[in-house]
């Protein structure tokens, strides 16, 4: 027997002090929690809501790409109800104590594909309906851009170099990668001016960035279909106008991104914190 919802929220979040984005606190965890009662009478477990995750982002993703409005619309729809299971899958994890590294593994298969794929899909469905060329390459750049590229840069390269000095047995702190006399800040690295910048945009970030940009992009295909009966701007139009300035905007984003970090040598506390001192 499955507990009640409000008993399931208890299991699911106890002891979770965990920040998440705003609209997963305010949506989708609204309504997961209802996804994950009827997914515990079955013997579904966390890492096949996670698979199904990433095979829904490839159809929603398809449905946008070659698509009329109306299957764009369904298409960003299915997108949206994959954050939902974004939610049942850690729901389904701290349930029945699941929790692993091939579950991470596939969370973060998930976000590396999600935000990319469905931007593209976008950039290429208004091509198909239109012909305009250009919206490829808008849907290109916000598929390359649209990513936090450059944190996720950084944690590679850090993971990469960690891998390297373990398969040489050399130390894993040597001297020229040790922060002398600093703390360990991974909001900004060692500037004022980058801690500025990481705690704007991560404000800024909770109604611009994933998962909100769905629902940016929900908001745009229902405003094109209103359009259709009113015909107030030429179809697409608004899909294009949208897609040119996010993607031109994040490609400015993540250069700003690329200097604060440079400058604040953020790659050394996130080594630092990894493998070395934890001041």
């Amino acid at each position: 027997m499955v507990e009640s919802v409000k008993e399931l929220r208890k299991i699911c979040y106890k002891d979770s002090g965990k920040k998440r984005p705003l609209y997963m606190e305010l949506v989708t965890m609204k309504f997961s929690i209802y996804v994950t009662k009827l997914s515990l009478y079955t013997p579904i477990g966390a890492d096949q809501v996670s698979m199904l995750m990433i095979l829904l982002t490839f159809i929603g993703a398809g449905m946008i790409a070659f698509g009329n409005l109306w299957w764009m619309l369904a298409g960003i729809l299915i997108a949206h109800f994959t954050i939902v299971l974004d939610n049942v899958n850690g729901e389904v994890a701290r349930y029945r104590k699941e929790g692993s590294l091939i579950g991470t593994y596939l969370e973060e298969v998930y976000h590396s594909v999600a935000e990319p794929l469905v931007f593209f899909a976008f950039g290429y469905g208004i091509f198909r309906n239109t012909g305009w060329e250009s919206a490829i390459l808008f849907g290109f750049i916000c598929s390359l851009f649209v990513p936090p590229i450059i944190i996720s840069s950084i944690k590679n390269a850090v993971v990469k170099k960690g891998i390297d000095r373990l398969e040489s047995r050399e130390g894993m702190l040597p001297k020229k990668y040790t922060l002398l006399n600093e703390k360990i800040n991974l909001k900004g690295g060692s500037t004022r001016a980058g801690s500025k910048f990481y705690a704007l945009y991560g404000k800024i970030n909770e109604l611009w960035g994933f998962p909100f940009n769905f629902v940016h992009i929900n908001i745009i295909i229902a405003l094109e279909i209103i359009n259709l009966s009113y015909s107030v701007i030429p179809e697409f139009y608004l899909s294009f106008g949208y897609i040119a300035a996010y993607g031109t905007a994040n490609f400015i984003i993540q250069i700003a991104s690329f200097i604060v970090h440079y400058k604040g040598r953020t790659i050394f506390h996130y080594y630092n914190a990894l493998f070395g001192n934890k001041k």
